[in-house]
């Protein structure tokens, strides 16, 4: 599986980054299933988007990325989905 990589800034938290990326996801799902039979990445990806959003801690994801945005660094949230079917979720400054 991909890593997904959400770049947030100050006008675009890792919450809302996640939220797009989800539904962007979804909508294309929607328009290649059928087409193109099988589309397990999609459906990965869209499933650790799903379990970062419902279950895990993204107030605090989000409150960690904003700091290091005011302190004028660039951060990254990196999703990955383990083999245990958990989300592994890393900051990368």
């Amino acid at each position: 599986m991909k890593k997904i990589v959400l770049e947030p800034t100050l006008s675009k938290c890792v919450e809302t980054l996640a939220k797009e990326r989800y539904w962007a996801l979804v909508n294309e799902y929607g328009r290649r299933i059928g087409k193109e039979g099988v589309l397990e990445d999609l459906e990965c990806q869209i499933e650790t988007l799903r379990e970062f959003l419902e279950h895990m801690n993204v107030a605090e994801y989000r409150r960690l990325t904003e700091t290091q945005l005011e302190q004028g660094r660039k951060v990254q949230l990196v999703l990955e989905m383990t083999n245990e079917g958990t989300v592994r979720a890393s900051l990368e400054v």
